[in-house]
């Protein structure tokens, strides 16, 4: 992929073990230049940019993973479990939006021992 990117990732994994309480959001990096994979969101105070999907310690908002969408067609679900997959088997609470759940992948989590829980966001 990209060497810098790689190489944040990896730092952010490997420096820190995160608490029991984990958050998995989205932001996005403002953009206007051109690349393939910019977003675009109306409903956004910011409406262009790099949407990146992460997994951070709910406590410290300590990065602990994170994947750029890049729109290749890869499913929410996939995406979910690859920013998670160093956390599944560990007791892990994960506090996510309503719009990344779903009956099949809540079921996954709690195969894999990770229990979620849904904060509802308006906006």
């Amino acid at each position: 992929m990209w060497p810098m990117y790689e190489y944040f990732v990896q730092k952010f994994r490997s420096v820190y073990s995160p608490k029991q309480e984990l958050s998995l959001d989205e932001a996005m990096i403002p953009w206007w230049g051109h690349l393939k994979f910019r977003t675009y969101n109306p409903g956004k105070i910011t409406k262009y940019g790099v949407l990146v999907r992460m997994v951070c310690e709910a406590v410290s908002a300590y990065i602990c993973n994170m994947e750029i969408h890049s729109a290749e067609g890869k499913k929410l679900e996939d995406t979910m479990l690859s920013l998670l997959d160093r956390n599944l088997g560990q007791n892990h609470h994960v506090c996510q939006d309503n719009y990344y759940n779903s009956v099949r992948l809540a079921q996954t989590l709690l195969d894999r021992n990770v229990r979620e829980s849904l904060r509802h966001y308006e906006g």
